[in-house]
């Protein structure tokens, strides 16, 4: 009972530290409560709040890392193991869907072996993706706050849209979707606002004209540079492709 009590005053008081009301929705009380207790280096606590959503991946992120920091005080096997098989349970389980998850633990920068291992599953993750419709959450993955983690999705951005300019400048034409995604000003912003770094440079690059109405808000050397190649890029592509638009070769049209 006493047990049952003390929880319960560390849920309420996690919960205020959080900004969750008590209407917040379980899954985001629960997580909140965790992630305060980890932020605050409470790991047995985290830990305690977290062992009954073991399976879900979220949970498992947080036992994998609170043990990880245990180990590192303590020194224990226990805490290794537990470590280690969370750490595989994450490896076969994660997806592009826990991008906010992996942001949230690489920007744990007081934490550096949890900042590296979840980078580590972000990295493994990301190679796998594909699919143009994952750009939007690998942006969101640019809010970590060290080049390193944000070069993980730079590079992944800038694997998914290469295919695409090379399919125009064999003659095709991109999907509505692909027009959608790579001309949005919610990709193209961020991919500006990191020129410096050379994947969001050969992004900008391939995804070509649709970076110029935004590029001009910039300045400096490399944007001037960016937007050089880009004019060049353009205009050996129209006249190999005459009739051709940034998107089709044949300069078919999309709304």
């Amino acid at each position: 009972m006493k047990r049952a009590i003390r929880l319960a005053g560390v849920i309420m008081l996690a919960l205020a530290f959080a900004g969750l009301s008590p209407a917040a929705s379980a899954e985001e009380r629960w997580v909140g409560v965790a992630k305060k207790l980890f932020e605050d280096d409470e790991y047995e606590k985290c830990i305690e709040m977290a062992e009954p959503h073991r399976k879900t991946n979220i949970g498992a992120m947080l036992l994998a890392f609170s043990h990880l920091q245990e180990n590192i005080f303590n020194q224990r096997n226990y805490d290794r193991e537990k470590f280690k098989s969370y750490r595989m349970q994450l490896e076969a389980k994660t997806s592009i869907d826990d991008v906010r998850n992996f942001l949230y633990f690489v920007n744990q920068n007081d934490k550096p072996s949890v900042v590296k291992e979840a980078r580590s599953l972000a990295r493994g993750t990301f190679k796998g993706v594909t699919q143009i419709e994952v750009i939007p959450k690998l942006v969101h993955f640019l809010g970590a706050k060290d080049e390193e983690s944000q070069s993980l999705a730079l590079a992944a951005i800038k694997r998914i849209i290469v295919p695409k300019r090379k399919y125009v400048s064999k003659g095709g034409t991109l999907r509505p979707k692909d027009i959608r995604i790579m001309r949005s000003k919610k990709l193209i912003i961020p991919l500006l606002e990191r020129i410096g770094m050379r994947d969001a440079q050969k992004a900008l690059l391939e995804i070509e004209q649709p970076v110029l109405q935004f590029s001009r808000n910039f300045e400096g050397v490399a944007i001037t540079k960016l937007e050089a190649k880009i004019n060049k890029a353009v205009a050996k592509r129209e006249k190999r492709f005459p009739e051709s638009n940034w998107y089709s070769a044949v300069g078919k049209t999309r709304k």
